[in-house]
Protein backbone atom coordinates (compact mmCIF):
# COMPACT_ATOMS: atom_id res chain seq x y z
CA UNK A 1 0.00 0.00 0.00
CA UNK A 2 1.11 3.51 -0.66
CA UNK A 3 1.54 6.33 1.79
CA UNK A 4 -0.42 9.57 1.95
CA UNK A 5 1.42 12.73 2.94
CA UNK A 6 -1.37 15.23 3.50
CA UNK A 7 -0.62 18.90 4.01
CA UNK A 8 -3.81 20.45 5.29
CA UNK A 9 -5.23 23.85 4.32
CA UNK A 10 -6.99 26.28 6.67
CA UNK A 11 -9.84 24.71 8.61
CA UNK A 12 -8.51 21.19 8.14
CA UNK A 13 -8.12 18.41 10.65
CA UNK A 14 -5.25 18.26 13.09
CA UNK A 15 -2.40 15.77 12.77
CA UNK A 16 -4.01 13.57 15.40
CA UNK A 17 -7.30 13.53 13.53
CA UNK A 18 -5.54 12.69 10.28
CA UNK A 19 -4.20 9.55 11.92
CA UNK A 20 -7.59 8.54 13.32
CA UNK A 21 -9.18 5.27 12.08
CA UNK A 22 -11.88 7.06 10.09
CA UNK A 23 -9.23 8.76 7.97
CA UNK A 24 -6.60 6.07 7.81
CA UNK A 25 -8.26 2.64 7.61
CA UNK A 26 -6.35 -0.44 8.64
CA UNK A 27 -3.28 -1.12 6.47
CA UNK A 28 -3.20 2.48 5.23
CA UNK A 29 -0.41 4.71 6.54
CA UNK A 30 -0.56 8.47 6.88
CA UNK A 31 2.98 9.75 6.87
CA UNK A 32 4.04 12.79 8.88
CA UNK A 33 1.24 15.18 8.05
CA UNK A 34 2.44 18.78 8.15
CA UNK A 35 -0.46 21.23 8.56
CA UNK A 36 -0.01 24.69 7.17
CA UNK A 37 -0.39 27.63 9.52
CA UNK A 38 -4.08 27.91 10.31
CA UNK A 39 -5.72 31.07 9.02
CA UNK A 40 -8.76 32.49 10.77
CA UNK A 41 -11.68 31.76 8.44
CA UNK A 42 -13.63 34.84 9.53
CA UNK A 43 -13.15 38.53 10.30
CA UNK A 44 -14.46 40.56 13.27
CA UNK A 45 -18.10 41.58 13.25
CA UNK A 46 -18.80 45.30 13.01
CA UNK A 47 -22.00 47.31 13.39
CA UNK A 48 -22.90 50.82 12.28
CA UNK A 49 -24.10 53.44 14.78
CA UNK A 50 -26.20 56.56 14.04
CA UNK A 51 -23.16 58.54 12.96
CA UNK A 52 -22.29 56.00 10.29
CA UNK A 53 -18.99 55.03 11.92
CA UNK A 54 -18.10 51.32 12.12
CA UNK A 55 -17.45 50.15 15.66
CA UNK A 56 -16.85 46.71 17.15
CA UNK A 57 -19.84 45.32 19.01
CA UNK A 58 -19.31 45.51 22.72
CA UNK A 59 -18.67 42.25 24.51
CA UNK A 60 -21.78 41.12 26.36
CA UNK A 61 -24.13 43.54 24.56
CA UNK A 62 -27.40 41.80 23.68
CA UNK A 63 -29.53 42.40 20.60
CA UNK A 64 -32.55 40.72 19.04
CA UNK A 65 -31.95 38.32 16.14
CA UNK A 66 -35.09 37.58 14.18
CA UNK A 67 -33.50 35.79 11.22
CA UNK A 68 -30.17 34.12 10.50
CA UNK A 69 -29.26 33.80 6.82
CA UNK A 70 -26.62 31.22 5.92
CA UNK A 71 -25.16 32.03 2.51
CA UNK A 72 -23.18 29.72 0.24
CA UNK A 73 -24.19 26.40 1.81
CA UNK A 74 -25.20 23.55 -0.51
CA UNK A 75 -25.08 20.61 1.93
CA UNK A 76 -26.15 19.78 5.50
CA UNK A 77 -29.20 22.02 5.21
CA UNK A 78 -31.29 20.28 7.86
CA UNK A 79 -28.50 20.27 10.45
CA UNK A 80 -27.71 23.94 9.81
CA UNK A 81 -31.38 24.85 10.17
CA UNK A 82 -31.48 23.14 13.57
CA UNK A 83 -28.49 25.23 14.71
CA UNK A 84 -29.84 28.61 13.61
CA UNK A 85 -33.31 27.93 15.05
CA UNK A 86 -31.70 27.91 18.49
CA UNK A 87 -30.99 31.66 18.32
CA UNK A 88 -33.65 33.03 15.96
CA UNK A 89 -36.15 35.31 17.70
CA UNK A 90 -33.82 35.46 20.67
CA UNK A 91 -31.71 38.17 22.26
CA UNK A 92 -28.09 37.13 21.81
CA UNK A 93 -24.58 38.45 22.29
CA UNK A 94 -21.71 38.81 19.88
CA UNK A 95 -20.14 35.72 21.48
CA UNK A 96 -23.31 33.72 20.72
CA UNK A 97 -22.92 34.52 17.02
CA UNK A 98 -19.26 33.52 17.10
CA UNK A 99 -20.31 30.25 18.72
CA UNK A 100 -22.93 29.66 16.02
CA UNK A 101 -20.36 30.33 13.33
CA UNK A 102 -18.01 27.85 15.02
CA UNK A 103 -20.75 25.21 15.28
CA UNK A 104 -21.48 25.46 11.56
CA UNK A 105 -17.78 25.16 10.75
CA UNK A 106 -17.46 22.15 13.07
CA UNK A 107 -20.54 20.58 11.49
CA UNK A 108 -18.81 20.71 8.12
CA UNK A 109 -15.59 19.27 9.54
CA UNK A 110 -17.41 16.47 11.36
CA UNK A 111 -19.00 15.42 8.07
CA UNK A 112 -15.67 15.31 6.24
CA UNK A 113 -15.73 18.77 4.64
CA UNK A 114 -12.42 19.66 6.26
CA UNK A 115 -11.59 22.58 3.96
CA UNK A 116 -14.95 24.34 4.40
CA UNK A 117 -15.74 26.98 7.00
CA UNK A 118 -18.21 29.69 8.05
CA UNK A 119 -17.64 33.33 9.02
CA UNK A 120 -19.71 36.37 9.95
CA UNK A 121 -20.02 38.97 7.22
CA UNK A 122 -18.60 42.43 7.97
CA UNK A 123 -20.55 45.67 8.23
CA UNK A 124 -23.86 44.17 9.28
CA UNK A 125 -26.57 46.37 10.83
CA UNK A 126 -27.50 44.36 13.87
CA UNK A 127 -30.52 46.55 14.64
CA UNK A 128 -32.15 45.13 11.50
CA UNK A 129 -32.67 41.82 13.29
CA UNK A 130 -31.02 39.84 10.48
CA UNK A 131 -27.59 38.22 10.77
CA UNK A 132 -25.76 36.83 7.76
CA UNK A 133 -23.25 33.99 7.99
CA UNK A 134 -21.18 33.19 4.92
CA UNK A 135 -20.08 29.61 4.26
CA UNK A 136 -17.06 29.04 2.04
CA UNK A 137 -17.26 25.46 0.80
CA UNK A 138 -13.91 23.94 -0.03
CA UNK A 139 -13.07 23.02 -3.60
CA UNK A 140 -10.09 21.87 -5.60
CA UNK A 141 -8.39 24.55 -7.62
CA UNK A 142 -6.12 22.10 -9.39
CA UNK A 143 -4.97 18.47 -9.47
CA UNK A 144 -1.24 18.23 -10.13
CA UNK A 145 0.13 14.84 -11.21
CA UNK A 146 3.76 13.81 -11.11
CA UNK A 147 5.57 10.57 -11.92
CA UNK A 148 3.48 9.29 -14.82
CA UNK A 149 5.33 7.77 -17.76
CA UNK A 150 3.17 5.74 -20.16
CA UNK A 151 -0.10 6.19 -18.31
CA UNK A 152 -2.16 9.10 -19.57
CA UNK A 153 -3.00 11.78 -16.96
CA UNK A 154 -6.77 11.52 -17.51
CA UNK A 155 -6.69 7.90 -16.30
CA UNK A 156 -5.79 9.22 -12.84
CA UNK A 157 -7.30 12.71 -12.98
CA UNK A 158 -10.88 11.89 -14.02
CA UNK A 159 -11.72 9.53 -11.10
CA UNK A 160 -10.18 12.07 -8.70
CA UNK A 161 -12.28 14.86 -10.21
CA UNK A 162 -15.43 12.80 -9.61
CA UNK A 163 -14.41 12.23 -5.98
CA UNK A 164 -13.52 15.88 -5.34
CA UNK A 165 -16.56 17.75 -6.58
CA UNK A 166 -17.48 20.83 -4.55
CA UNK A 167 -17.70 20.82 -1.58
CA UNK A 168 -14.48 18.85 -1.11
CA UNK A 169 -15.04 15.89 1.20
CA UNK A 170 -12.16 14.13 2.91
CA UNK A 171 -13.81 10.70 3.08
CA UNK A 172 -14.54 10.73 -0.66
CA UNK A 173 -11.00 11.84 -1.40
CA UNK A 174 -9.38 9.17 0.80
CA UNK A 175 -11.60 6.49 -0.74
CA UNK A 176 -10.61 7.57 -4.25
CA UNK A 177 -6.93 7.51 -3.29
CA UNK A 178 -7.28 4.02 -1.80
CA UNK A 179 -8.94 2.78 -4.99
CA UNK A 180 -6.13 4.37 -6.98
CA UNK A 181 -3.58 2.53 -4.83
CA UNK A 182 -5.43 -0.76 -5.46
CA UNK A 183 -5.19 -0.26 -9.22
CA UNK A 184 -2.76 -2.84 -10.68
CA UNK A 185 -1.24 -0.12 -12.87
CA UNK A 186 -0.18 1.92 -9.81
CA UNK A 187 2.59 0.80 -7.47
CA UNK A 188 2.71 3.75 -5.08
CA UNK A 189 0.73 6.92 -4.36
CA UNK A 190 1.86 9.96 -2.33
CA UNK A 191 -0.50 12.88 -1.83
CA UNK A 192 -0.28 16.47 -0.62
CA UNK A 193 -3.36 18.63 -0.10
CA UNK A 194 -2.29 22.26 0.19
CA UNK A 195 -3.96 25.66 0.35
CA UNK A 196 -4.80 27.28 -2.97
CA UNK A 197 -4.77 30.86 -4.19
CA UNK A 198 -7.83 31.93 -2.17
CA UNK A 199 -9.53 30.73 1.04
CA UNK A 200 -11.54 27.57 0.48
CA UNK A 201 -9.60 26.61 -2.65
CA UNK A 202 -7.00 23.85 -2.52
CA UNK A 203 -4.43 22.11 -4.66
CA UNK A 204 -4.12 18.32 -4.71
CA UNK A 205 -0.60 17.16 -5.57
CA UNK A 206 -0.40 13.47 -6.46
CA UNK A 207 2.94 11.73 -7.00
CA UNK A 208 2.69 8.25 -8.46
CA UNK A 209 4.93 5.38 -9.41
CA UNK A 210 3.62 3.15 -12.19
CA UNK A 211 3.68 -0.62 -11.73
CA UNK A 212 5.29 -2.79 -14.42
CA UNK A 213 2.72 -3.21 -17.18
CA UNK A 214 4.32 -6.00 -19.25
CA UNK A 215 4.13 -9.60 -18.09
CA UNK A 216 5.21 -12.82 -19.73
CA UNK A 217 5.63 -16.36 -18.59
CA UNK A 218 5.61 -20.07 -19.31
CA UNK A 219 3.79 -22.84 -17.46
CA UNK A 220 3.19 -26.55 -17.63
CA UNK A 221 0.32 -28.36 -15.92
CA UNK A 222 -1.78 -31.50 -16.29
CA UNK A 223 -5.17 -29.80 -16.40
CA UNK A 224 -6.51 -31.19 -19.69
CA UNK A 225 -8.54 -34.31 -20.39
CA UNK A 226 -6.28 -37.37 -20.82
CA UNK A 227 -8.17 -38.18 -24.03
CA UNK A 228 -6.38 -35.26 -25.76
CA UNK A 229 -3.21 -35.29 -23.65
CA UNK A 230 -3.43 -34.13 -20.06
CA UNK A 231 -0.14 -32.21 -19.84
CA UNK A 232 -0.20 -28.77 -21.42
CA UNK A 233 2.70 -26.39 -21.97
CA UNK A 234 1.69 -22.76 -22.39
CA UNK A 235 3.35 -19.42 -22.99
CA UNK A 236 1.62 -16.11 -22.44
CA UNK A 237 2.28 -12.40 -22.72
CA UNK A 238 0.22 -9.51 -21.41
CA UNK A 239 0.39 -5.74 -21.31
CA UNK A 240 -1.83 -3.88 -18.84
CA UNK A 241 -1.42 -0.46 -20.46
CA UNK A 242 -0.92 -1.03 -24.16
CA UNK A 243 -1.85 2.40 -25.54
CA UNK A 244 -1.51 4.40 -22.36
CA UNK A 245 -5.13 4.66 -21.18
CA UNK A 246 -5.30 1.46 -19.14
CA UNK A 247 -6.23 -0.86 -22.01
CA UNK A 248 -5.14 -4.46 -21.46
CA UNK A 249 -4.21 -7.16 -23.94
CA UNK A 250 -3.33 -10.77 -23.21
CA UNK A 251 -2.44 -13.64 -25.49
CA UNK A 252 -1.75 -17.28 -24.67
CA UNK A 253 -0.75 -20.34 -26.68
CA UNK A 254 -1.00 -23.88 -25.33
CA UNK A 255 -0.02 -27.30 -26.61
CA UNK A 256 -0.66 -30.88 -25.50
CA UNK A 257 -0.19 -34.19 -27.27
CA UNK A 258 -3.56 -33.79 -28.97
CA UNK A 259 -4.47 -30.13 -28.48
CA UNK A 260 -3.37 -26.90 -30.12
CA UNK A 261 -5.05 -23.82 -28.60
CA UNK A 262 -4.58 -20.08 -28.56
CA UNK A 263 -6.65 -17.20 -27.27
CA UNK A 264 -6.40 -13.44 -27.12
CA UNK A 265 -8.38 -10.84 -25.13
CA UNK A 266 -8.40 -7.05 -25.27
CA UNK A 267 -10.07 -4.90 -22.59
CA UNK A 268 -10.72 -1.18 -22.94
CA UNK A 269 -11.74 1.18 -20.11
CA UNK A 270 -14.57 3.34 -21.41
CA UNK A 271 -15.41 5.61 -18.46
CA UNK A 272 -13.76 6.92 -15.27
CA UNK A 273 -15.98 4.68 -13.13
CA UNK A 274 -14.07 1.60 -14.34
CA UNK A 275 -16.56 0.48 -16.96
CA UNK A 276 -14.82 -1.81 -19.46
CA UNK A 277 -15.46 -3.30 -22.89
CA UNK A 278 -13.80 -6.66 -23.61
CA UNK A 279 -13.21 -8.47 -26.88
CA UNK A 280 -12.01 -12.06 -27.01
CA UNK A 281 -11.18 -14.80 -29.51
CA UNK A 282 -9.99 -18.35 -29.00
CA UNK A 283 -9.31 -21.20 -31.39
CA UNK A 284 -8.49 -24.81 -30.69
CA UNK A 285 -7.85 -27.98 -32.66
CA UNK A 286 -7.87 -31.28 -30.82
CA UNK A 287 -7.40 -34.94 -31.60
CA UNK A 288 -8.20 -37.99 -29.47
CA UNK A 289 -4.94 -39.66 -28.47
CA UNK A 290 -6.36 -42.52 -26.36
CA UNK A 291 -5.17 -45.88 -27.66
CA UNK A 292 -8.74 -47.10 -28.19
CA UNK A 293 -9.52 -44.22 -30.60
CA UNK A 294 -6.21 -43.47 -32.33
CA UNK A 295 -7.03 -45.49 -35.45
CA UNK A 296 -10.32 -43.60 -35.89
CA UNK A 297 -8.55 -40.23 -36.19
CA UNK A 298 -11.30 -38.38 -34.33
CA UNK A 299 -10.61 -34.67 -34.19
CA UNK A 300 -12.42 -31.41 -33.51
CA UNK A 301 -12.19 -27.68 -34.16
CA UNK A 302 -13.60 -24.99 -31.86
CA UNK A 303 -13.81 -21.21 -32.20
CA UNK A 304 -15.16 -18.74 -29.65
CA UNK A 305 -15.87 -15.03 -30.17
CA UNK A 306 -16.88 -12.90 -27.20
CA UNK A 307 -17.92 -9.32 -26.56
CA UNK A 308 -18.83 -8.04 -23.09
CA UNK A 309 -19.43 -4.85 -21.16
CA UNK A 310 -18.92 -4.63 -17.39
CA UNK A 311 -19.82 -1.66 -15.17
CA UNK A 312 -19.25 -1.37 -11.41
CA UNK A 313 -22.29 0.22 -9.76
CA UNK A 314 -20.83 0.26 -6.26
CA UNK A 315 -17.09 0.54 -5.75
CA UNK A 316 -15.08 1.13 -2.60
CA UNK A 317 -11.83 -0.27 -1.16
CA UNK A 318 -13.91 -2.86 0.74
CA UNK A 319 -16.83 -3.62 -1.60
CA UNK A 320 -17.58 -3.83 -5.30
CA UNK A 321 -20.78 -4.69 -7.12
CA UNK A 322 -20.84 -4.79 -10.90
CA UNK A 323 -23.20 -5.84 -13.68
CA UNK A 324 -22.41 -6.80 -17.22
CA UNK A 325 -23.81 -7.89 -20.55
CA UNK A 326 -22.08 -10.15 -23.03
CA UNK A 327 -22.50 -11.87 -26.37
CA UNK A 328 -20.74 -15.17 -27.18
CA UNK A 329 -20.56 -16.92 -30.54
CA UNK A 330 -19.31 -20.50 -30.16
CA UNK A 331 -18.69 -23.00 -32.96
CA UNK A 332 -17.53 -26.61 -32.81
CA UNK A 333 -17.15 -29.25 -35.50
CA UNK A 334 -16.04 -32.87 -35.08
CA UNK A 335 -14.65 -35.30 -37.64
CA UNK A 336 -13.81 -38.98 -37.90
CA UNK A 337 -11.12 -40.40 -40.18
CA UNK A 338 -9.76 -36.85 -40.35
CA UNK A 339 -12.40 -35.21 -42.55
CA UNK A 340 -15.72 -37.08 -42.26
CA UNK A 341 -18.23 -35.13 -40.08
CA UNK A 342 -19.05 -36.96 -36.86
CA UNK A 343 -22.34 -36.30 -35.09
CA UNK A 344 -23.20 -36.94 -31.44
CA UNK A 345 -26.88 -35.89 -31.66
CA UNK A 346 -29.69 -35.40 -34.19
CA UNK A 347 -29.29 -31.62 -33.93
CA UNK A 348 -25.68 -31.84 -35.12
CA UNK A 349 -26.06 -34.22 -38.02
CA UNK A 350 -23.09 -32.72 -39.88
CA UNK A 351 -20.88 -32.73 -36.80
CA UNK A 352 -21.32 -28.97 -36.35
CA UNK A 353 -22.79 -27.22 -33.32
CA UNK A 354 -23.14 -23.46 -32.99
CA UNK A 355 -24.54 -21.35 -30.20
CA UNK A 356 -25.23 -17.64 -29.97
CA UNK A 357 -25.56 -16.67 -26.32
CA UNK A 358 -26.56 -13.47 -24.57
CA UNK A 359 -25.16 -13.41 -21.04
CA UNK A 360 -26.25 -11.13 -18.21
CA UNK A 361 -23.96 -11.30 -15.20
CA UNK A 362 -23.54 -9.72 -11.79
CA UNK A 363 -20.56 -10.02 -9.48
CA UNK A 364 -19.99 -8.87 -5.93
CA UNK A 365 -17.00 -8.89 -3.58
CA UNK A 366 -16.58 -7.70 0.00
CA UNK A 367 -13.15 -7.54 1.66
CA UNK A 368 -11.93 -7.07 5.21
CA UNK A 369 -8.57 -7.84 6.84
CA UNK A 370 -9.88 -11.24 8.01
CA UNK A 371 -12.39 -12.18 5.31
CA UNK A 372 -13.21 -12.03 1.61
CA UNK A 373 -16.68 -12.88 0.29
CA UNK A 374 -17.31 -13.10 -3.45
CA UNK A 375 -20.37 -14.07 -5.49
CA UNK A 376 -21.19 -14.20 -9.17
CA UNK A 377 -24.47 -14.84 -10.98
CA UNK A 378 -24.86 -15.34 -14.72
CA UNK A 379 -27.98 -15.82 -16.83
CA UNK A 380 -27.39 -17.20 -20.34
CA UNK A 381 -29.94 -17.21 -23.14
CA UNK A 382 -29.23 -19.13 -26.35
CA UNK A 383 -30.92 -17.44 -29.30
CA UNK A 384 -31.63 -18.19 -32.95
CA UNK A 385 -29.11 -15.82 -34.50
CA UNK A 386 -25.82 -15.91 -36.43
CA UNK A 387 -26.51 -19.39 -37.80
CA UNK A 388 -27.00 -21.02 -34.40
CA UNK A 389 -27.84 -24.74 -34.38
CA UNK A 390 -31.64 -25.04 -34.52
CA UNK A 391 -33.48 -28.35 -34.63
CA UNK A 392 -36.90 -29.80 -33.90
CA UNK A 393 -35.13 -32.27 -31.65
CA UNK A 394 -33.30 -31.42 -28.46
CA UNK A 395 -30.69 -30.25 -27.68
CA UNK A 396 -30.05 -27.27 -29.90
CA UNK A 397 -28.88 -23.66 -29.64
CA UNK A 398 -32.01 -22.38 -27.87
CA UNK A 399 -31.67 -22.70 -24.13
CA UNK A 400 -31.61 -20.89 -20.80
CA UNK A 401 -29.14 -21.47 -17.95
CA UNK A 402 -28.23 -19.92 -14.64
CA UNK A 403 -24.75 -20.22 -13.17
CA UNK A 404 -24.11 -19.23 -9.57
CA UNK A 405 -20.76 -19.09 -7.79
CA UNK A 406 -19.89 -18.21 -4.21
CA UNK A 407 -16.54 -18.15 -2.40
CA UNK A 408 -15.69 -17.46 1.23
CA UNK A 409 -12.09 -16.89 2.30
CA UNK A 410 -11.55 -16.69 6.06
CA UNK A 411 -8.34 -15.96 7.98
CA UNK A 412 -8.63 -18.42 10.88
CA UNK A 413 -5.23 -17.50 12.31
CA UNK A 414 -2.05 -15.77 11.10
CA UNK A 415 -0.95 -19.09 9.57
CA UNK A 416 -4.24 -20.70 8.45
CA UNK A 417 -6.57 -19.63 5.65
CA UNK A 418 -9.85 -21.43 4.92
CA UNK A 419 -11.41 -21.29 1.43
CA UNK A 420 -14.98 -22.50 0.87
CA UNK A 421 -16.78 -22.46 -2.48
CA UNK A 422 -20.00 -23.47 -4.18
CA UNK A 423 -20.61 -23.56 -7.95
CA UNK A 424 -23.86 -24.53 -9.62
CA UNK A 425 -25.52 -24.60 -13.04
CA UNK A 426 -29.27 -25.01 -13.46
CA UNK A 427 -31.27 -25.24 -16.68
CA UNK A 428 -34.70 -26.48 -17.80
CA UNK A 429 -33.26 -27.51 -21.19
CA UNK A 430 -31.06 -30.18 -22.69
CA UNK A 431 -27.78 -28.57 -23.66
CA UNK A 432 -25.22 -28.97 -26.39
CA UNK A 433 -21.82 -30.05 -25.08
CA UNK A 434 -20.51 -26.48 -25.48
CA UNK A 435 -22.69 -25.33 -22.56
CA UNK A 436 -22.71 -28.36 -20.24
CA UNK A 437 -21.50 -28.48 -16.63
CA UNK A 438 -18.44 -30.63 -15.93
CA UNK A 439 -16.97 -32.28 -12.83
CA UNK A 440 -13.57 -33.83 -12.29
CA UNK A 441 -10.05 -32.47 -12.41
CA UNK A 442 -7.85 -30.01 -10.57
CA UNK A 443 -10.33 -27.13 -10.58
CA UNK A 444 -13.49 -29.05 -9.59
CA UNK A 445 -13.14 -32.45 -7.86
CA UNK A 446 -9.59 -33.70 -7.43
CA UNK A 447 -9.10 -37.46 -7.44
CA UNK A 448 -10.72 -37.79 -10.87
CA UNK A 449 -9.69 -37.05 -14.43
CA UNK A 450 -10.59 -33.76 -16.11
CA UNK A 451 -14.23 -33.69 -17.28
CA UNK A 452 -15.02 -37.01 -15.62
CA UNK A 453 -18.74 -36.17 -15.75
CA UNK A 454 -20.52 -33.80 -18.16
CA UNK A 455 -24.22 -32.99 -17.73
CA UNK A 456 -26.89 -30.31 -18.10
CA UNK A 457 -27.10 -29.45 -14.39
CA UNK A 458 -24.61 -29.65 -11.57
CA UNK A 459 -23.65 -28.52 -8.10
CA UNK A 460 -20.09 -28.41 -6.75
CA UNK A 461 -18.87 -27.67 -3.24
CA UNK A 462 -15.40 -27.63 -1.76
CA UNK A 463 -13.37 -26.65 1.28
CA UNK A 464 -9.61 -26.08 1.29
CA UNK A 465 -7.27 -24.95 4.05
CA UNK A 466 -4.03 -23.10 3.37
CA UNK A 467 -1.54 -23.76 6.17
CA UNK A 468 1.53 -21.52 6.05
CA UNK A 469 4.66 -23.55 6.76
CA UNK A 470 6.99 -20.54 6.60
CA UNK A 471 6.69 -17.04 8.02
CA UNK A 472 6.71 -15.48 4.54
CA UNK A 473 3.88 -17.78 3.28
CA UNK A 474 6.03 -19.07 0.43
CA UNK A 475 5.38 -22.70 1.41
CA UNK A 476 1.80 -23.82 2.05
CA UNK A 477 0.15 -27.14 2.84
CA UNK A 478 -3.40 -27.44 1.43
CA UNK A 479 -5.72 -30.22 2.67
CA UNK A 480 -9.03 -30.27 0.79
CA UNK A 481 -12.42 -31.93 0.37
CA UNK A 482 -14.60 -31.59 -2.74
CA UNK A 483 -17.93 -33.06 -3.82
CA UNK A 484 -20.22 -32.58 -6.80
CA UNK A 485 -23.36 -34.00 -8.33
CA UNK A 486 -24.90 -33.75 -11.81
CA UNK A 487 -28.04 -34.66 -13.73
CA UNK A 488 -29.49 -34.39 -17.23
CA UNK A 489 -32.96 -33.17 -18.13
CA UNK A 490 -33.45 -35.85 -20.79
CA UNK A 491 -31.82 -39.08 -21.86
CA UNK A 492 -29.21 -41.09 -20.05
CA UNK A 493 -28.21 -39.94 -16.57
CA UNK A 494 -24.55 -39.78 -15.53
CA UNK A 495 -23.26 -42.88 -13.78
CA UNK A 496 -22.06 -42.17 -11.20
CA UNK A 497 -23.90 -38.87 -10.89
CA UNK A 498 -21.96 -37.85 -7.79
CA UNK A 499 -18.22 -37.85 -7.13
CA UNK A 500 -16.21 -36.72 -4.12
CA UNK A 501 -12.54 -36.47 -3.29
CA UNK A 502 -10.27 -35.70 -0.36
CA UNK A 503 -6.58 -35.01 -0.45
CA UNK A 504 -3.55 -32.89 0.22
CA UNK A 505 -1.72 -30.27 -1.78
CA UNK A 506 1.47 -28.25 -1.66
CA UNK A 507 2.07 -24.71 -2.93
CA UNK A 508 5.62 -23.43 -3.09
CA UNK A 509 6.83 -20.05 -4.27
CA UNK A 510 10.39 -21.13 -4.90
CA UNK A 511 11.76 -17.79 -6.03
CA UNK A 512 10.83 -14.55 -7.67
CA UNK A 513 8.22 -15.43 -10.31
CA UNK A 514 8.68 -19.22 -9.95
CA UNK A 515 5.82 -21.27 -8.49
CA UNK A 516 5.14 -24.96 -7.95
CA UNK A 517 1.84 -26.64 -7.13
CA UNK A 518 1.23 -30.33 -6.36
CA UNK A 519 -2.07 -31.99 -5.43
CA UNK A 520 -2.97 -35.55 -4.56
CA UNK A 521 -6.65 -36.45 -4.47
CA UNK A 522 -8.23 -39.68 -3.28
CA UNK A 523 -11.58 -40.55 -4.94
CA UNK A 524 -14.29 -41.43 -2.44
CA UNK A 525 -16.69 -42.77 -5.09
CA UNK A 526 -15.37 -45.30 -7.57
CA UNK A 527 -15.41 -44.78 -11.34
CA UNK A 528 -14.32 -46.95 -14.24
CA UNK A 529 -11.56 -45.21 -16.20
CA UNK A 530 -9.72 -47.06 -18.97
CA UNK A 531 -6.53 -44.98 -18.66
CA UNK A 532 -3.65 -44.82 -16.22
CA UNK A 533 -2.64 -41.15 -16.43
CA UNK A 534 -1.46 -39.07 -13.48
CA UNK A 535 -4.98 -37.64 -13.24
CA UNK A 536 -6.47 -41.13 -13.08
CA UNK A 537 -4.17 -41.71 -10.11
CA UNK A 538 -5.24 -38.46 -8.44
CA UNK A 539 -2.01 -36.54 -9.10
CA UNK A 540 -2.00 -32.97 -10.41
CA UNK A 541 0.88 -30.56 -10.90
CA UNK A 542 1.50 -27.04 -12.15
CA UNK A 543 4.81 -25.24 -12.62
CA UNK A 544 4.96 -21.67 -13.85
CA UNK A 545 7.66 -19.09 -14.28
CA UNK A 546 6.92 -15.41 -14.79
CA UNK A 547 10.12 -13.36 -15.10
CA UNK A 548 8.25 -10.09 -15.67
Amino acid sequence: MGEFEIITPPGALSVGELNSPRVAPKNWGVRGAKPTKLRKPYKSLYKTDATGVDIIASSGERFLVKTVEVLGSTVLQEQITELIEEIENQEVTFEDLIELRSKITQLYINNGYITSGAFLLNNQALDSGTVQIQVVEGELEQIKLNGLNRLRPDYVRRPLEIATTKPLNQQRLVKALQLLQLDPLIERVNVELTAGSTPGRNILKVTLKEAPAFHTGVKTENNRSPSIGSTQVSVFAAHDNLLGFGDRIRGEYGLTEGLDIYDIRYTIPINPRKGTLSLGYSNSENRLVSENFQDLNIRGETQNYSLSFRQPLLRSPETEFAVGLGLDLRHRQTFILDDIPLSFSEATADGTSKVTVIRLFQDWVKRSPERVLAARSQFSLGIDAFDATISDSSPDGRFFTWVGQFQWVEQLSPSILLISRINTQLTPDSLLSLEKFSLGGRDTVRGYRQNQIIADNGILGGVEARIMLTSDSRLQLTPFFEIGTTWNNQGIQPNPATIAGVGLGLRWQIGSGFNLRLDYGIPLIGVDNPGDSLQDNGIYFAVDYQPF
